[in-house]
């Protein structure tokens, strides 16, 4: 019963701490690199953006539909 109690309690924890903000859940970014900064882009929803090299976008970028 504790075991079951403990199992519970962890499954709580983990959604409420793996929630990542800014809805980039489905974003599967990759990485072009350039001259100073990388093209970054969306295989899930084509959205595309530049930013420093190694650093992924936080927000989704999708176009409104």
């Amino acid at each position: 019963m504790i075991f079951a109690g403990v199992f519970v309690v962890a499954m709580i924890l983990l959604l409420v701490f793996n929630y990542r903000h800014g809805d980039t859940r489905s974003c599967r970014w990759r990485e072009c690199r350039g001259a100073g900064e990388s093209s970054w882009t969306c295989v899930h929803c084509g959205a595309t953006t530049t930013g420093p090299r190694g650093e992924t976008p936080v927000i989704c970028l999708r176009p409104k539909s």
